[in-house]
């Protein structure tokens, strides 16, 4: 019963809050979410990130938010320490100053020394942190209904936004998550000379504890400092850009709040710090990015209207012609300009606003790394300003799209790669776009009301069915040519017999499909 109350009155506060600061309004809504409590100010750092579902008035006024929160004392943080590693902090810590370097509304950092004698920084979670941040997270969904008072904000999930804040939660929250995403990023930069990544100690780590190596440097965003250490700016920006898109388009792997705090410059190193928030992109979604960049490339809007359906999370119905004319409208601010001048932060940014303004939600990933090389870009911009990330950039999308492959793999991806041309060399009509992608989302619902209709859809199947035997045929040519090239199998005459028998039986395919075109009387 005492739980059921102390729940009721919770949610009794946070409704009067949003109600008496306003949810139309974004400075009332920071306003809210500062009034509220540390949860609340880290779910909100949390929306900032997300323009997908915000309007950009929001996400201005929500990045403001700052962790400005009273440290914890000594004596907690002590208790916490000795509880989850059953040492006395004494007999674990040489020294452990008392002060915390930095106090945020899930953890503070101490440094401190082993009594193996490394120099380390030990972040220690508030004991309340994930206990609070959970029940309030659970509560908001119940006062989730209050988003009806914000007709601007045009949430498109409220429950699944909220359910997206507690996964997010729970992993910054378990610091064993953090210790994993350095250590993964370790394995990914070992070899880059200039990148430097702390050592996480095991023996040292829980849930609530991480201890890694100190790093006595210089934050990125001071400029006047570097200068004064005689720093080549020019260098380090250059060797920073590249680092990152390497972590985007090689790895898949990167980091998700590169902002200039997160950032030291060590000796000769740049230091990234706080892993705590990283973005991970598999192979089908990078390549579904190349899509869409090598249809910035080349100022294809059907390719880049396809590469967004096929990216984005449908919610509601799409109006793929509306989408193709916001697409368009977007890119008719750019036609004029040479691919190096296009500002592809700001760019993307366009884009996932045009996504929501169309009921589609950009996938988490895609949203951090638009964010992440916006925040890359600011950077780049105060170290030298007269460096184009887009220099950088367009080479490695040019690598991702010109990767050789191996015989085996290009064998197996032709009937791919002939669909792909269809898809994205023929002019193909939005609204039949649209029809096949209502299909296949299982949406597609015809009613036969018209007179000679039938004969209509015989007339579309028949050209269907050329278009894919047209397909099957080049694929047979461009497979056998591969074959041959690849000089392997059984041969007759030194010529494979598998090649031969491909292009004998394209041969054949195509005078078949010749004479039925021409009977038609339809060339």
């Amino acid at each position: 019963m005492m739980k059921r109350d102390r729940e009721r009155k919770r949610v009794k506060e946070i409704a009067s809050v949003f109600l008496k600061h306003g949810l139309s309004n974004p400075s009332g809504v920071r306003a809210a979410l500062e009034e509220l409590g540390p949860t609340f100010v880290k779910m909100g750092q949390m929306l900032s990130t997300r323009p997908d579902i915000l309007p950009e008035a929001y996400i201005w006024e929500l990045q403001k938010l700052q962790d400005d929160v009273k440290p914890e004392s000594y004596e907690t943080i002590k208790e916490v320490i000795e509880k989850d590693l059953k040492s006395p902090i004494g007999e674990l810590f040489t020294q452990f100053k008392r002060e915390p370097v930095a106090s945020a509304s899930l953890a503070q950092v101490h440094y401190a020394v082993l009594s193996t004698g490394e120099e380390v920084i030990v972040k220690v979670q508030r004991p309340e942190a994930r206990s609070s941040m959970m029940k309030d997270l659970a509560l908001l969904k119940k006062v989730t209904r209050l988003a009806k008072f914000a007709p601007k904000i045009n949430v498109v999930d409220v429950d699944g936004l909220v359910n997206e804040l507690m996964y997010a939660s729970q992993q910054e929250l378990n610091f064993l998550e953090e210790a994993n995403n350095i250590k993964t990023f370790h394995k990914y930069n070992k070899d880059v000379k200039f990148i430097y990544c702390p050592r996480v100690y095991d023996d040292y780590t829980t849930s609530n504890i991480i201890v890694m190596d100190f790093i006595d440097g210089i934050k990125i965003g001071l400029i006047d400092k570097l200068e004064e250490e005689d720093y080549d700016l020019e260098d380090m920006a250059i060797k920073l850009t590249n680092n990152y898109l390497k972590q985007i388009f090689q790895d898949g792997f990167f980091h998700g709040d590169p902002h200039p705090g997160n950032i030291l410059i060590t000796g000769t190193k740049i230091a990234y710090i706080d892993f705590g928030i990283m973005g991970t992109l598999n192979k089908s979604m990078k390549d579904k990015l190349n899509d869409l960049l090598y249809g910035v490339a080349t100022r294809n809007v059907d390719l880049m209207t396809t590469a967004v359906l096929n990216i984005g999370i449908e919610k509601g119905s799409v109006d793929a012609k509306k989408l193709y004319s916001d697409i368009e409208e977007i890119y008719n601010k750019y036609i004029e300009m040479s691919l190096y001048d296009i500002n592809i932060p700001q760019f993307l940014d366009e884009m996932i606003r045009a996504c929501r303004t169309n009921n589609i939600i950009i996938p988490r990933e895609l949203t951090m790394l638009a964010k992440g090389i916006m925040t890359i870009e600011g950077v780049i911009t105060k170290l030298a300003p007269h460096i184009n990330i887009m220099d950088i950039m367009i080479p490695y999308i040019k690598a991702n799209m010109t990767n050789e492959r191996n015989i085996k793999e290009e064998i197996g991806e032709q009937l791919e790669n002939i669909y792909n041309l269809g898809r994205y060399g023929l002019k193909i009509p939005i609204k039949f776009l649209e029809l096949i992608n209502s299909a296949l989302a299982g949406k597609l619902k015809i009613r036969l009301e018209h007179e000679n209709v039938k004969e209509g859809f015989n007339m579309i199947n028949q050209m269907v069915n050329r278009l894919v035997f047209g397909i099957i045929v080049g694929s047979l040519v461009i497979g056998s040519s591969i074959v041959l090239n690849a000089d392997v199998g059984p041969k007759i005459h030194d010529i494979p017999i598998i090649g031969f028998i491909g292009y004998a039986g394209a041969g054949i395919m195509g005078i078949w499909l010749l004479i039925s075109i021409l009977r038609s009387g339809k060339m």
